[in-house]
């Protein structure tokens, strides 16, 4: 087990937001506390985990129909999140794409190419910066 926290890597200064990273092998399943937490994530049977409460909750998803219910409606709610953001990213990809070639062009205003392109005209500055 890996712990970090958010550090500067030019002036050592700690972020001190409160969060840290921990990185845990998952390959090494022993007889810790880590390594059983480990064990009991990447368990298939509920049967075979060695915590009570998550071979409870597991139990409870996967034997029930409500759980099971619950488990579908919570996977269609990240697919549709995932999808939206998919949508967001090239639609932004297509703005860009779109700017970068009315600049390209030089026929146009900054403002107009923000207008047409859909993007704020500080995007549109600082993407004509990044192509010179």
């Amino acid at each position: 087990m890996y712990t970090f926290d958010r550090v500067d890597k030019y002036d050592g200064l700690e972020l001190c937001d409160g969060t840290h990273i921990i990185y845990v092998n998952g390959a090494t399943q022993s007889t810790s506390e880590i390594g059983k937490l480990v064990h009991d994530l990447l368990c298939r049977d509920a049967a075979e985990m060695y915590f009570d409460i998550l071979r409870k909750r597991v139990s409870e998803f996967k034997n029930s129909e409500e759980g099971r219910h619950t488990m579908c409606e919570v996977v269609e709610k990240i697919a549709a999140r995932r999808e939206a953001r998919g949508r967001a990213e090239g639609k932004r990809e297509t703005m860009l794409a779109m700017a970068k070639r009315m600049l390209e062009s030089g026929m146009l205003a900054l403002k107009d190419v923000a207008k047409f392109s859909g993007l704020s005209l500080s995007q549109v500055k600082k993407l004509q910066a990044s192509m010179t």
